[in-house]
């Protein structure tokens, strides 16, 4: 809400603007503005459609970069060489886990013998003397 302050010579210059030349004062385009209490009244309820409620729901679309079934049904080709290529990840994860073991084993062992070189050598007393 603003809070305005006319004075006589304002009022006098309305008058003229839009009483002079027959030149209506701007109103309201409603009268009542409690738009709700008018939409539900019986007048108007009376007279629309009732609202649709449809009993099932959409199903929503699968995503198929997610899901293989939903990229099997839009490119059978694209499933199947995904499918193959889970199957070899498998795979090499399996081979990965015995190719790691096998080379702690021989770093284990190089280690083993390189302290055994160390040992020797040390025995052997000093050799620059």
């Amino acid at each position: 809400c603003r809070f305005c302050i006319w004075s006589q010579a304002a009022m006098d210059e309305l008058n003229t603007i839009y009483g002079a030349e027959g030149k209506r004062i701007p109103t309201a385009y409603m009268t009542n503005a409690d738009l709700a209490r008018i939409i539900n009244s019986d007048e108007i309820q009376s007279v629309v459609k009732p609202a649709l409620c449809s009993g099932e729901k959409p199903v929503p679309k699968r995503n198929a970069i997610k899901s293989i079934d939903a990229l099997e049904a839009l490119d059978p080709y694209a499933a199947a060489a995904r499918k193959a290529e889970t199957r070899a990840m498998e795979a090499r994860a399996g081979k990965k886990a015995s190719g790691l073991a096998a080379k702690r084993k021989a770093k284990k062992a190089f280690k083993a013998q390189g302290k055994a070189f160390y040992e020797t050598a040390s025995k052997q007393g000093n050799v620059c003397e």
